[in-house]
């Protein structure tokens, strides 16, 4: 009689077991059956159920979700760059970018062309014509009065 009790508490466990086992296993690793038809097969058999869902009813784990690239560990270790390289490669940008950083990208000054038009504004005051300091030329400021 003892062990009869044993026996249906252990079938009980075993049973509970495959159940949430099934409830939390991923679709794509479910073979043979599908999920409604393996719980029937747990609940009515209650021995030979959950041994066939734990022996036959789940794939390998390869057949689950994929790894995002970031929980992957081997994704990093694909790359065809050694450390070596990508530190030389790094190196290599960055005096790229010092030079760049060290080059004047402003021209240098050169003679400034002479206007046609009264030059009116900030630049006003270095025409060397503007005698009266106005910002316009005046009739008597240009090469006819000098001569």
């Amino acid at each position: 009689m003892r062990w009869l009790i044993l026996g249906g508490i252990l079938a009980l466990v075993v049973t509970v077991y495959a159940l949430v086992d099934l409830t939390v296993t991923d679709d794509r690793r479910i073979r043979r059956l599908n999920r409604v038809l393996w719980v029937v097969l747990i609940v009515v058999v209650p021995v030979f159920g959950p041994i066939a869902w734990l022996a036959w009813g789940k794939g390998p784990r390869s057949a689950a979700r994929p790894m995002a690239p970031d929980d992957d560990p081997t994704f990093s270790r694909s790359t065809l760059v050694s450390d070596e390289e990508a530190d030389r490669r790094i190196a290599e940008l960055e005096a790229q970018l010092a030079a760049l950083d060290d080059e004047d990208p402003r021209p240098e000054p050169g003679p400034a062309p002479r206007p046609d038009r009264p030059v009116v504004g900030p630049d006003a005051g270095n025409d060397p014509d503007d005698s009266d300091g106005s910002g316009r030329r005046s009739p008597d400021d240009g090469d006819a009065a000098r001569a």
